[in-house]
């Protein structure tokens, strides 16, 4: 979707944590990084995905664009939290047009929001031989799968209205665990015949995919990330959350040795990987599939051995996602680190 506008997109991340600009260029050899940066939000500016105080986001995002230098006014933004409903349905097989006009007047039974308060899409992801015996139905009838996807009106005019305030012009919507599955399949060889986790690790959230077969079959958005291991340091070694931070990403002052601050990581990091478990484990129930592999993301990816220590606790294979593979920049516009 990124790609398949017909104007150039920014696309901008707002996360619990920071503001994320990314400004890409199509050339022969793939696509060129022309522009990253990123900026610090205040505290508690988003909380569990729904932007909570949008001046102090507009204030960043507009300095955030004039620092990088940014005058592309069409731009691309995700959402994910509980304003967001991703579900996975099975239909007869039909028309897109009959597909629609269905899932319209259906979509209550799917989604726990007022019809009228969300935006829908939805997406056919495969089709599958009608495996019903008794069914009376032509020879070669097939099913399909669907994606429906919801947004709360409300969430979305947030959004809106800061992107107007900035003078921006939002030419798409996507969802965050979308965005990380095209970075995925951007920098992978897609993985048939298995199931692999594509899970996001932000500030506040943590978004999980599920591919079986290189497509979604599960999705949810956990209301934990990297804050919760910056809060059993604060708690634990009686220090400011700014100071845990820093702690987290093995920056230390003369206060706290690394043993000081390593038990109390590795804690807030095993309930984390505890939750995710929990998620891997309902999948489990309703799939023919074993997850065989975790891609790693976000900015928890930042912490030292992370992909050993999910690996550890969650007993699957786990590797932090290299999105920048395929991606040419000129070194003298962009730090590599």
């Amino acid at each position: 979707m990124l790609f398949s506008n017909t104007k150039p997109l920014v696309a901008i991340d707002i996360g619990g944590y920071s503001i994320k600009v990314v400004n890409l260029k199509k050339v022969p050899t793939g696509y060129e990084l022309l522009n990253l940066g990123m900026i610090r939000l205040p505290p508690d500016s988003v909380v569990d995905g729904e932007i909570e105080n949008p001046e102090a986001v507009t204030i960043a995002l507009k300095s955030l664009l004039e620092t990088e230098g940014i005058s592309n006014r069409n731009v691309v933004m995700s959402v994910s939290g509980q304003s967001v409903i991703i579900k996975k349905i099975s239909v007869p097989q039909m028309s897109e047009d009959e597909l629609a006009e269905m899932i319209r007047e259906e979509a209550e039974q799917y989604i726990p929001f007022d019809i009228d308060e969300v935006n829908l899409d939805f997406q056919i992801i495969s089709q599958k031989p009608n495996s019903d015996e008794n069914d009376e139905s032509e020879i070669g009838e097939e099913d399909m799968d669907v994606l429906i996807v919801a947004a709360r009106k409300d969430t979305i005019k947030v959004y809106q209205e800061i992107n107007a305030k900035v003078g921006l012009k939002m030419r798409v919507l996507d969802l965050d665990a979308f965005a990380i599955e095209n970075a995925y399949e951007f920098s992978n060889e897609p993985e048939l015949d298995t199931a692999v986790a594509l899970v996001n690790i932000g500030a506040s959230m943590t978004n999980i995919n599920i591919l079986e077969n290189g497509i979604t079959a599960f999705t949810r958005d956990l209301q934990s990330g990297g804050n919760n291991i910056s809060e059993e340091i604060q708690k634990n070694l009686q220090v400011s959350f700014a100071e845990a931070e820093k702690y987290k990403l093995g920056i230390l002052g003369d206060n706290f040795t690394k043993d000081d601050v390593v038990p109390h990581v590795l804690t807030g990091l095993e309930m984390l990987c505890r939750e995710i478990g929990n998620l891997f484990d309902i999948f489990h129930k309703t799939s023919d599939y074993k997850i065989s592999k975790i891609y790693l993301s976000g900015g928890t990816c930042r912490m030292e051995n992370i992909d050993e220590l999910v690996e550890k606790y969650t007993g699957i294979t786990s590797q932090c996602m290299k999105a920048f593979d395929g991606l040419s920049f000129k070194e003298e516009n962009i730090d590599k680190e």
